[in-house]
């Protein structure tokens, strides 16, 4: 397979190398919040779903339904935040 260049990369993944760049350093921020904040997030909310975006939970619903509309009331895309079930059983779920 030939190497791509930066600009043919960047229009396959119709986004700029800068934005690129910004959404993994926001993706990255939401992963840390994940596995660093873990016990504190099942004990702020339990059986929930949590939609994390740039390091900072953005929504919680009971269900995924009333998360994803409470991501986009916020103008945030789902595709962009970590989405994950707070199970207080010990199970993990991402998505």
């Amino acid at each position: 397979m030939p190497k791509l260049s930066k600009k043919t990369l960047a229009s396959h993944l119709q986004a700029t190398p800068k934005q690129i760049d910004r959404e993994l350093r926001a993706y990255s921020r939401a992963a840390r919040v994940l596995s660093s904040n873990h016990s504190r997030l099942v004990d702020t909310h339990p059986k929930q779903w949590v939609g994390i975006y740039d390091g900072n939970v953005r929504a919680t619903g009971k269900s995924f339904t009333a998360l994803i509309s409470r991501l986009k009331k916020q103008g945030l895309s789902p595709s962009d935040a970590i989405i994950r079930y707070i199970d207080v059983s010990g199970r993990k779920l991402t998505l």
